[in-house]
């Protein structure tokens, strides 16, 4: 087994004229490689690192510019002093990394190990610092069929960038021409080195590092029996087929070298996913998925930024479209109408943001010469095509129905997505990106807070119809089934492998139910659900960890860190980063800016025992289900920001889809009410088709719907207590 590590190789720098030696090796499988490992870039010194010991790890005191020194050999330990210190360090640290445990399985194993340059020397190195064999250089290394691994040094493509003569502290600029040479010059001692290695090695190359404080998706090749060719490289740590993790390497050099991966190595053995058709077409795919995540890298922010002003804007509209008392005339009234009508279109429009950063990725905008102004307009066409749906039939003058249709496509395509591998989701700016290198499958915290916010809006919608039609029981049972059904696909490890956001869901669906069947909601009520969602999370994680080590996700891994006494680093770190994202401004001012809308302006809470007097109180006599959905998004995104890893990302986001469905349903119901002061008709009066009057529609439109208080046979729904 030979690892030939490239620091700062990429997909771009390859090709058939340019790297024929690469170019050759491409024949067998490829990838995309991961290479995040604690820093926002990742240093050429942490990338060998993290090899060793199979999960991430740095040495935090070590400029990230210092690019590995030649080892100093004492006896048969090579790094007697620097692998000791990095696997104290890093044990101390919350990724736990054993350094050295790659040259420890090894060793263990009675197999030796190689190195050729100094950041090889810090892979095959075991605990203790010992090689079997090293050379400075490819050029005076000829032991090659000696060991079962051999690990290879090439720093001719990141050495420009951090070699000698450059600041430790600072990164060089390298002009295209530069680089391409550098690339050549790698290529070519990888030509040379194919020609000694024997040709039934498995041999990878992989891009182990950045090469500034720019991160970018790596090359990762696997040719030899081990990896087959024209396909894809795939883990189970990503579940998809082209992108694969740094501490998969390690894992795939044990394996390959005929050795069982030892426990403390996260990352999983490479397999064959697809077919990756013609070497060309694969290498332009892998490439595109790097502009896609530098697309998202460059836009995140200036959007978050823009997206919480527009909230905000959004929010001020509203309350200004509902400032002041009922007209009285006709033209003021008409008047007025029509500016509700434009409040309820831009909040409709604004809740359809979410799930149009997701369709968006349904069209290859990273092909586009302008691929970030291809990608906002993508989301523009989809925002309007949504908005124009949930306005465009009969339905447009009901008050539940519009925002129902949007919180249906949007908990549907995070359904089908978690069904289909969540493609949508991977550099999706509520999804993920390969760079953070947080997750890569399943749901994310932000894709969570809009399927959950989506899933309990679209129960109440459809309970909404029901209860009208005075199908009590069938509503619950919906509310149940669509709850239930959401919380299968979030906790599922083959689908969302959601810890946190499955015990989040329970409560929520349970006040739904509780609200929809006329029950009251207690707080015993709610922690009784949230602790039976803890309860079910807990057993997913128990039977994820009884399948084989290779197909456990991170729920079995968690499981096993539990029964092995080594969870409380994890629950530590997601602990500290959930306190963190309260420093998020954008996202906590969504949050404030939210909730102060909420009860100040919907509800103007404060009145007499505490009741709301305001617009979203009267659309609840109107609407009653509408209730049981907002309030249910509150405990559920309020649940997820406690037990997330991402805080105060979870409420942020569900607030923004929640609110302006609220504020539509609130602006529909107000622009009802002064319609019905004008206008009443016996055609128009759900009395007369409540009573079977003959030529009544069996189902009526809600936007004419009297007051609770004026019906009999509307259900009571009580406030939450």
């Amino acid at each position: 087994m030979v690892l030939i590590g490239v620091p700062g190789l990429s997909w771009k720098d390859i090709s058939a004229t340019r790297t024929p030696s690469l170019w050759r090796l491409g024949g067998g499988s490829i990838a995309s490689l991961s290479v995040r490992t604690v820093g926002t870039w990742t240093c050429p010194m942490d990338g060998w690192l993290t090899v060793s010991a199979g999960t991430r790890a740095a040495l935090p005191r070590v400029p990230c510019g210092q690019l590995p020194a030649d080892p100093v050999r004492s006896g048969d330990a090579w790094h007697q002093n620097l692998i000791p210190l990095a696997k104290k360090t890093n044990m101390a640290s919350n990724f736990r990394a054993a350094v050295g445990s790659l040259g420890d399985v090894v060793h263990q194993a009675g197999g030796c190990t190689a190195a050729v340059g100094p950041g090889a020397s810090l892979v095959a190195a075991d605990s203790g610092g010992r090689l079997d064999a090293y050379a400075p250089t490819p050029q005076t290394f000829t032991a090659w069929s000696r060991c079962q691994v051999t690990a290879v040094d090439l720093e001719n493509v990141v050495r420009p960038y951090l070699g000698p003569g450059v600041s430790p502290h600072r990164v060089a600029v390298v002009s295209a021409a530069a680089r391409a040479a550098a690339v050549r010059q790698a290529d070519d001692e990888i030509g040379r080195m194919l020609a000694a290695i024997p040709q039934h090695a498995n041999v990878i190359v992989a891009g182990l590092s950045d090469q500034s404080d720019v991160p970018h998706l790596r090359v990762a090749i696997g040719s030899g029996p081990a990896f087959g060719k024209g396909h894809y490289l795939r883990s189970a740590s990503t579940r998809r087929d082209g992108v694969t993790i740094l501490p998969d390497v390690t894992a795939t050099v044990v394996s390959a070298a005929g050795l069982q991966v030892p426990p403390q190595v996260v990352g999983i053995p490479w397999t064959g996913g697809g077919s990756r058709g013609a070497l060309a077409d694969a290498a332009r795919r892998l490439d595109g998925l790097d502009v896609a995540a530098q697309t998202l890298r460059t836009s995140i922010q200036p959007f978050f930024i823009v997206f919480v002003i527009c909230q905000l804007l959004v929010y001020m509209i509203a309350a200004l479209a509902l400032r002041g008392a009922q007209g009285t005339t006709e033209e003021k009234r008409g008047r007025r109408r029509q500016v509700l009508g434009g409040a309820r279109v831009l909040a409709l429009a604004g809740a359809a943001i979410p799930v149009s950063t997701y369709l968006v990725n349904l069209l290859p905008w990273w092909r586009a010469s302008q691929p970030t102004a291809a990608m906002f307009a993508g989301m523009l066409v989809w925002d309007v095509v949504l908005v124009a749906i949930a306005l465009g039939g009969p339905w447009r003058r009901s008050i539940m129905i519009p925002g129902t249709i949007l919180a249906g496509v949007t908990a549907l395509v995070a359904a089908t997505d978690l069904l289909r591998g969540s493609p949508l989701q991977m550099n999706s700016f509520m999804g993920y990106s390969p760079l953070v290198g947080g997750r890569y499958y399943g749901l994310s915290n932000i894709a969570f807070a809009t399927f959950a916010t989506g899933t309990l809006f679209l129960a109440a919608g459809i309970a909404h119809v029901l209860l009208r039609r005075g199908r009590r029981g069938w509503a619950v049972a919906v509310v149940i089934a669509l709850g239930a059904g959401a919380d299968a696909l979030s906790g599922s490890p083959g689908l969302g492998a959601k810890f946190g956001g499955t015990i989040a869901l329970f409560p929520g669906t349970a006040v739904t139910a509780l609200i929809v069947a006329g029950k009251r909601v207690t707080p015993a009520r709610v922690l009784f659900f949230a602790g039976l969602g803890v309860t079910t999370i807990l057993t997913i994680c128990y039977l994820d960890y009884l399948r084989p080590p290779g197909r456990r996700t991170h729920l079995g891994r968690f499981a096993q860190q539990v029964l092995d006494g080594q969870a409380q680093p994890v629950v530590t770190r997601k602990l500290l980063a959930m306190l963190h994202t309260v420093g998020n401004i954008p996202l906590t001012l969504l949050v404030a800016g939210g909730l102060l809308f909420l009860f100040l302006v919907l509800l103007r809470t404060g009145g007499r025992g505490g009741k709301g007097t305001g617009p979203l109180a009267a659309a609840y006599k109107r609407a009653p289900a509408l209730r049981a959905g907002l309030t249910a998004t509150l405990v559920t995104s309020m649940s997820g920001f406690a037990v997330e890893d991402s805080g105060i990302a979870v409420p942020a986001i569900a607030l923004t889809l929640a609110i302006p469905l609220a504020f539509a349903a609130t602006a529909q119901a107000r622009r009802v009410t002064e319609t019905s002061s004008v206008v009443a008709s016996p055609e128009a009066s759900p009395d007369a088709a409540a009573a079977g009057t003959p030529g009544a529609p069996a189902l009526r439109s809600d936007s004419a719907e009297p007051a609770e208080s004026a019906a009999p046979n509307a259900p009571r729904v009580p406030r939450l207590q």
